[in-house]
This record gives C-alpha cells, sequence and structure tokens, in this order.
C-alpha cells in the first residue's frame, strides 16, 4: 500500500502540480483547499504525511499546525511547509522543514522519503 499524502494549499493550480509529482511517483495524494477542509481530510485519511502552504483563506497553515498538533490521533504526523511567504512562522517547530515556492520537485520528493524513511 502506497504512503498517503495530504496536500494544503488555496492554489488549484499548484494542488494539482503537486497531487501529480506524488502521485507519479508512487504516493496516493488528497488536496485541501485550506486548513478547515485540511483537518476533516487528516481525519478522513490519516495521511503519512502533510505539505502545507501558510497563506491561506479560513484557517491559514499556523491555525491548521497548532489544531493538528493538539488532536492525538493527527499530531505526530509529519509537515513540510511549502509557502511563498515570509519567514519560518515561531510555531513550528525546528523539525518541520520549510521549502519556498517554486519548488524543486526531486529535492522535494527526497526530503518526502527522507520524512517517511524510505
Amino acid at each position: 500500500m502506497s504512503k498517503k499524502i495530504l496536500i494544503i494549499d488555496d492554489d488549484p493550480e499548484i494542488l494539482s502540480y503537486f497531487k501529480d509529482v506524488f502521485e507519479e511517483a508512487g504516493y496516493t495524494a488528497f488536496t485541501a483547499g485550506d486548513g478547515v477542509e485540511g483537518i476533516t481530510q487528516c481525519q478522513v485519511h490519516k495521511p503519512d504525511l502533510i505539505t502545507l502552504d501558510m497563506d491561506m483563506p479560513n484557517r491559514g497553515g499556523t491555525q491548521f499546525y497548532v489544531k493538528l498538533r493538539k488532536e492525538p490521533e493527527l499530531a505526530e504526523i509529519p509537515v513540510i511547509v511549502i509557502s511563498g511567504v515570509g519567514p519560518r512562522p515561531p510555531v513550528l517547530t525546528k523539525n518541520v522543514p520549510v521549502l519556498s515556492k517554486p519548488i524543486d520537485p526531486e529535492k522535494t520528493l527526497r526530503l518526502i522519503k527522507e520524512m517517511l524513511a524510505e
């Protein structure tokens, strides 16, 4: 069974691009357009890893991350922040990698494999 990745971003083109990249690499990918939908998708699909944009409507990346870490069954899911927005938010722990858009797909996939211990 392939590992599951949840992509959270408010840009439909980014969601589609990341979904294609991850699925071509053998992962099962799910998407969410904001942090509210992201929490719901986490509860339904229990992803192995999450990629997270920080600047989104409704519940943005920071609020999503705080909520995720408070949910006992979701708190240990690894997160990679992929964002075009400024400095690292203070709420993120040091073990959360932050990549700037546009991403390098090969570098991103290597990081995902490392974080999933593949």
